[in-house]
């Protein structure tokens, strides 16, 4: 089934019997498995669509439910599981496959006597009313909250038609305590948000009514609503007394927020293993560079109509000779260094460089660009190279090595290199929190999902052109520049929580993606890169790396200074550069660049 609401892998599963993943949302067990056990029917209970159910399943009981219903179409539509509707008629399926087995008054026994239970809603509120302003225009809390519990009335009602007679209908939990809903939308301090919480409250109290007035109306108390918000509230605040030690984050990653695809084997808190693992006596012929500021070399540098550049002093002062060469650093930049570890060339110059050498080609050339995203507009903002050109000068990059070496040595080339692709910085900082008519159209898990799809269909181009080596770098604790910080950070100036927080899902579903993809590609050649971690490390404890200054450039006042603000006519330069992690008010210093690639080095390869 084409949905993101799935989870047949691991780690989901790993305390089932077996460690086996089985499609349940937890480690092991779900609610209806142990209630199955307690009643003393069976020991779980299995999917109706599994392909190994056996027959004698259908006697004691399946179940249709599927991750990301609601009682509102719409809510089931954005998740692509199976609708409330789709799994009545799955039922219907299941009444005469019964009839078949045991025949029609059996079957109406089994029916009449057996326990409905009907779970439902947390995703109406969450994942549609309060993620889709447009709902929210159409909707208040009140009307969108008594629609739910109509249909959920509407669906009781359903099941009764159908001979069922004992029917538990449960309301939503708490849905605002959840580590995801804390993380979106709890603030700095990851609160439980009261105003889910208080829809989550209002649904049950509307359900609760309606159910009332149903059993009521066929004057059989056959249909029960089940309170589920007051139990797992107590335990949510009271973890110590059910022998709970974290109650705000989830097992799973970070905890903060990663929920099925973010939640697996790959993502960058459970990849412990070396990633760039070489063959005895084979080297990397080249590092081939894609992306934004971090990366580029110069390629902006003859583009008048762009603000990002920087082939002008104080920029590459410590460089060799002192020569500004269009990186946005005081020196070198991590792939320099990178590529220095490797052993290939001490700097990867711009491919856009007229001073660029035949042999360079042959070691690698980084194609970035200041200013450039992964949403296309971010790029136009900036009047950089955006991506897909970056692609296209990598098209005539290959016509040239054939031209030098031939076809075959050219493939030999491409498939070797190692590509490095570092983006997504200038998406969060200038086109989502920089401009609000970006905020009305997306949410921030909308907009860094279209980033994390991108990201991804970039990398599978690379796989197209014949890589086999790509690493895709996350993106770095960006709410914790100096400019950013200036910006956002409010009077003390600190780093801006809902920046990182965006970073962080970016992060999540990047990683998600790439597993994703290459598991469909069926080899491990695209990997996903963690630089937050290295670079918050770094800013959260200087000293330990020798630093003392870490919430100022070390260009101008260091508060807002970058590109065309950090010259030698308007900013003076500290002398000590490297007392500091940031060079510009966006850009890190040499120093620190040559420590995250150092990180990078002894981490991944």
């Amino acid at each position: 089934m084409i949905t993101e609401a799935r989870c047949d892998y691991a780690p989901y599963g790993i305390d089932f019997d077996g460690g086996v993943a089985t499609g349940r949302f937890s480690n092991g067990k779900v609610p209806g498995d142990i209630v199955a056990e307690e009643l003393g029917i069976k020991s779980n209970i299995p999917a109706y669509r599994d392909p190994n159910l056996k027959p004698e399943d259908l006697l004691t009981g399946v179940t249709f439910a599927s991750g990301g219903a609601g009682y509102v179409p719409l809510t089931t539509k954005i998740a692509g599981g199976i609708p409330l509707p789709q799994q009545l008629k799955y039922f219907e399926e299941y009444i005469k496959k019964l009839k078949g087995m045991v025949g029609e008054e059996r079957t109406k026994f089994i029916i009449k006597n057996s326990l409905f239970v009907v779970i439902c809603g947390s995703n109406d509120i969450v994942n549609n009313f309060f993620a889709l302003p447009p709902v929210q225009l159409h909707y208040t809390v009140a009307s969108f909250t008594a629609l739910m519990a109509d249909n959920a009335r509407s669906f009781a009602q359903t099941l009764y038609g159908y001979g069922a007679r004992r029917i538990l209908v449960f309301g939503a939990p708490p849905i605002g305590c959840v580590p995801s809903q804390r993380t979106v939308a709890g603030g700095p301090t990851r609160d439980c948000v009261a105003r889910f919480n208080d829809a989550s409250k209002l649904f049950n109290t509307k359900l609760s009514a309606n159910i009332d007035v149903l059993s009521r109306t066929l004057r059989d108390p056959t249909i029960i609503y089940i309170d589920i918000y007051s139990p797992l509230l107590d335990l949510i605040l009271n973890p110590h007394q059910y022998g709970f030690k974290v109650a705000n984050k989830g097992c799973c990653g970070t905890g903060l927020i990663e929920v099925t695809a973010l939640c697996n084997n790959y993502t960058a808190s459970t990849t412990t293993n070396a990633l760039v693992k070489l063959p005895p006596n084979e080297t990397i012929p080249a590092i081939i560079v894609f992306g934004d500021s971090i990366v580029d070399a110069g390629n902006n540098d003859d583009i008048m109509t762009t603000l990002a550049r920087c082939n002008y002093p104080p920029y590459g002062i410590d460089f060799d000779g002192g020569i500004p060469t269009g990186r946005f650093s005081n020196g070198k930049v991590a792939t320099d260094f990178i590529a220095e570890k490797f052993g290939i060339k001490p700097t990867i110059p711009a491919y856009q460089n007229p001073n660029l050498k035949p042999d360079d080609l042959l070691t690698g050339v980084t194609f970035a660009s200041g200013g450039a995203g992964y949403v296309p507009f971010t790029t136009q903002l900036s009047g950089g190279i955006a991506l897909s050109q970056q692609l296209e000068l990598f098209e005539q990059y290959i016509e040239k090595l054939k031209e030098m070496v031939g076809e075959e040595r050219t493939t030999f080339i491409i498939k070797n290199s190692l590509f490095m692709v570092i983006c997504g910085s200038n998406d969060i900082t200038n086109t989502y929190f920089g401009l609000p008519s970006v905020q009305h159209q997306y949410d921030v898990a909308s907009f860094t999902t279209l980033m994390a799809d991108n990201a991804r269909s970039f990398a599978q181009k690379l796989y197209e052109y014949g890589a086999r080596r790509i690493q895709v770098f996350g993106a770095p604790p960006v709410g914790c520049v100096p400019s950013q910080r200036t910006l956002a950070g409010g009077p003390t100036r600190n780093c801006v929580v809902r920046f990182n927080d965006a970073t962080k899902l970016y992060n999540a579903k990047l990683a998600a993606n790439l597993d994703s993809l290459s598991r469909t590609l069926g080899e491990k050649t695209i990997i996903y890169v963690d630089i937050y971690d290295s670079l918050f490390d770094i800013i959260l404890d200087p000293q330990q790396y020798g630093f003392k200054v870490v919430d100022r450039g070390c260009c101008g006042t260091g508060l807002i200074e970058v590109t065309v603000l950090c010259n030698n006519f308007a900013a003076d330069v500290c002398p000590n550069r490297d007392e500091y992690v940031f060079w510009d008010s966006f850009h890190p210093t040499e120093k620190t660049y040559k420590i995250m690639a150092t990180k990078y080095y002894e981490r991944y390869v």
